[in-house]
């Protein structure tokens, strides 16, 4: 079987990161919402009003 070091890479940093946090999602989680306000211009956040209706209609 083919490994792709990239996802390799990946998965050691995720690794890394799940020690640092003593393998707490709660803790992760709070990293992560850190992290990411620390990054608020650079990331990407859904159009208002240009999301598809998920919900399935029922004919009777």
């Amino acid at each position: 079987m083919w490994i792709d070091p990239i996802v390799e890479e990946v998965r050691k940093h995720r690794r890394e990161i799940e020690k640092e946090c003593k393998n707490d999602f709660s803790v992760l989680f709070i990293r992560a919402r850190e992290i990411e306000k620390t990054l608020r211009d650079r990331l990407v956040s859904k159009i208002p009003g240009k999301r598809k209706s998920s919900k399935v209609k029922v004919s009777q």
